[in-house]
């Protein structure tokens, strides 16, 4: 559940359905975080007006949950939940092929899922995913204004309790364009399409972003839906704003049957944070951010290998804090 830190470093949530998964409940939030992998391509962060965190470490805790809307027979039912997430990446060095930039790094997530009773055996019960993703970004000017941008996100997330398949690769691919405004191209827009395959499908969406940069560098802002960061700069130092996100993880399972009795093949899980962060830098590049706020409306939805919902289960409210320390190169 990349938030925040997930912008600086390029660790995309790529979110999924937009046109084939209109029929069910699902599709605002997959379509939403579709919308947002391409935004955040078009900030272009490895040139980043605002911020370019290019290296990195971060934790962010939840407070416990209880899970709802669960069957009687469940042993989830009246059990504690908690959610505490592990980041890092890495930045690889950039290429220049004729006026071609290509730009990549390399992220590692761990999603760590705790329980209050952690002796009783229940298939539904997540416990540790890890997801490695590579973010390769290709810029070419065609003027002084416009530029056009592609990015593959090869993403693996799998629970390591089975074999590999090519239902543990997530692949991502994005075309579009973008412009830069004002005399001091301090305003960014972009636009384009995103394609992505995952579990035997390849889905299509649109995405548009704004990044902006104030002329005295005193307010940073950068909306890609659905994310939104502000930034104010109190000192050159010291930034302090509000944060907002949808993060959410999709992995393959080792097959079984839920308690319906179907089939279930893999999960996603997905929250909307939001609050306050502080930048703090300590010493020459590095950085020090905190982050605190809520997770809200969080799910966690089980399917089938038709990518049809077999449960869907809601959670309750969870208090959240980040913490990262990350080496920033470019504008403070």
């Amino acid at each position: 559940m990349k938030t925040l830190i997930a912008i600086r470093n390029l660790g995309i949530r790529t979110d999924l359905q937009f046109t084939s998964y209109c029929k069910n409940r699902m599709t605002p939030r997959w379509s939403y975080l579709g919308i947002f992998i391409l935004t955040l391509l078009f900030s272009n962060k490895s040139n980043s007006q605002i911020i370019q965190d290019v290296g990195g470490i971060a934790t962010t805790v939840h407070g416990k949950a209880n899970f709802k809307d669960l069957p009687s027979e469940s042993s989830l039912s009246g059990n504690k939940f908690q959610l505490k997430t592990y980041d890092a990446w890495l930045p690889i060095p950039p290429l220049k092929i004729g006026r071609t930039s290509v730009f990549s790094n390399l992220n590692y997530r761990l999603m760590d899922f705790n329980y209050g009773n952690e002796t009783i055996e229940d298939p539904n019960r997540i416990e540790r995913i890890h997801e490695i993703k590579s973010v390769i970004i290709i810029r070419h000017p065609i003027s002084g204004k416009w530029s056009i941008l592609g990015i593959a996100m090869p993403t693996l997330a799998t629970d390591f309790k089975k074999s590999l398949s090519l239902d543990d690769l997530i692949l991502d691919g994005i075309l579009g364009v973008s412009k830069k405004f004002g005399a001091e191209s301090n305003l960014e827009i972009g636009f384009g399409v995103h394609a992505l395959h995952s579990f035997g499908e390849t889905l299509i969406t649109p995405g548009i972003s704004i990044d902006y940069r104030s002329p005295n560098n005193k307010w940073l802002a950068q909306f890609y839906w659905p994310r939104l960061n502000v930034l104010y700069s109190v000192s050159a130092n010291t930034q302090v704003g509000l944060a907002g996100s949808i993060d959410w993880t999709r992995f393959n399972l080792k097959n079984y049957r839920g308690y319906s009795g179907k089939e279930v093949d893999y999960a996603q899980f997905s929250t909307i944070h939001g609050g306050l962060q502080v930048h703090q830098r300590l010493i020459g590049r590095i950085w020090l951010q905190v982050q605190g706020g809520m997770g809200l409306l969080n799910r966690y939805e089980l399917f089938d290998i038709n990518q049809k919902t077999v449960n869907d289960f809601s959670i309750s409210n969870m208090a959240y804090g980040k913490a990262a320390l990350s080496y920033r190169i470019g504008r403070r």
